[in-house]
């Protein structure tokens, strides 16, 4: 491979070639290395393949005497962490739903079959419309504070809050009847 500096200097140039000989050098080290922090190696590919896109959609803002090396390993390293992270909150969610629905289906329906409850509540939330929706699952299922869904949407704060306190209004009402099998028991 070329010296680094031409390399980069080439990159920032946005040249194909160049990026293809970067591909072709570190996608495989970057993926072992990924690896060692994901639970398949098919998740680290694709965090791998997303860092390539990322540093392919930069390459040109990077600094003539940047190393692409550590640049790749730190951005791999990130982008695992980060998707650890999304994981814990989303399986933390998860759960968290899992035993508030079956903590309410004990105390509160006596519902027979939680499976198909746990159902129809994804269905509904599924019904709201799409920003509606996306916004919901941001907030409930990634664990996003509302100023981070503004942020990532490219929307207001107070954007969020409304279509949060909409779908909560439509989720409510919507699943009223799971509420009225308990009050007829």
């Amino acid at each position: 491979m070329e010296n680094e500096e031409v390399i980069v200097s080439r990159l920032i140039n946005k040249d194909k070639r160049a990026f293809e000989l970067v591909f072709n050098q570190y996608y495989g080290i970057m993926v072992l290395y990924a690896s060692r922090f994901m639970d398949t190696r098919e998740e680290a590919e694709e965090i791998v393949q997303d860092v390539f896109v990322k540093f392919w959609e930069k390459c040109d803002t990077l600094s003539a005497d940047s190393s692409i090396k550590s640049y790749l390993y730190r951005s791999v390293h990130n982008s695992c962490l980060n998707t650890i992270k999304h994981e814990k909150v989303k399986d933390g969610y998860r759960q968290y739903v899992v035993q508030m629905m079956e903590s309410t289906y004990q105390n509160d329906f006596d519902i027979k079959d939680p499976d198909e409850t746990r159902k129809r509540i994804y269905a509904e939330i599924d019904k709201l419309p799409p920003r509606c929706s996306e916004i919901f699952k941001l907030s409930r299922f990634e664990g996003l504070k509302y100023q981070e869904i503004a942020d990532h949407l490219g929307i207001s704060v107070k954007t969020v809050e409304v279509q949060m306190g909409k779908a909560l209004k439509v989720l409510r009402e919507s699943l009223q009847d799971l509420k009225n099998l308990r009050d007829a028991s």
